[in-house]
């Protein structure tokens, strides 16, 4: 025998409130939640908290830029090193087993900072002296997203009163061979490798998530 009409009209009721609840449990995203997952810059304070970049935000107590492309998120640090050597005459032959890129379409590739880093650091311990906390040299990989978004990094360093990213060379942490390391030219996007005992900016990064 089928449903009277007013039976189903309650059905249709109860349905409609079930899946009310439905997303009530599985908590629907906000526009506010869905703004914490999209590509672009954010601004790390001191007390660790992170917010999207807007032009309006809050000036002071601003620790890091953070950066986010896809997959991918990292912290840039407000100052940078200029005149760095990776190698000098006093650093070590090298030992262990070390990671080289001797391909571009590789290079590009890395994302590890913190290992390549590392790596570097035990040949030449005085590349610790530039790095704050957990910060480290970026990859050829973080490097090259950094100069892919420069003009606006520079606007969010600017609007905090913090020294913007020239249009020079920068050393990443990708290197070729024991003797040469991967750069970028941030004027021209150029990605080459030169010699370690060359004379180059280094911006440091630290990890980020959100």
């Amino acid at each position: 025998m089928g449903k009277s009409i007013e039976q189903q009209s309650k059905n249709n009721k109860t349905m409609k409130v079930n899946i009310e609840n439905l997303r009530q449990s599985v908590m629907m995203p906000t526009k506010e939640d869905m703004a914490d997952w999209t590509n672009g810059l954010y601004l790390i304070y001191e007390d660790g908290h992170a917010e999207p970049f807007t032009g309006d935000n809050f000036k002071d107590c601003v620790r890091y830029i953070g950066l986010k492309h896809k997959d991918v998120s990292f912290a840039i640090s407000l100052t940078e090193h200029k005149d760095v050597q990776l190698l000098d005459n006093d650093s070590r032959e090298e030992f262990g087993n070390q990671i080289y890129y001797g391909r571009e379409c590789d290079a590009l590739f890395d994302m590890n900072g913190q290992r390549n880093t590392a790596q570097l650091i035990e040949r030449n311990p005085k590349l610790s002296n530039l790095l704050k906390d957990d910060e480290y040299i970026p990859s050829l990989g973080q490097l090259n997203l950094m100069a892919h978004y420069q003009d606006n990094i520079n606007d969010v360093l600017r609007y905090i009163g913090k020294e913007p990213l020239s249009s020079t060379w920068y050393w990443s942490s990708t290197e070729y061979s024991l003797s040469l390391s991967w750069y970028v030219h941030f004027f021209s996007g150029q990605t080459s490798n030169g010699d370690k005992c060359y004379s180059y900016r280094v911006r440091a990064v630290a990890a980020f998530t959100l």
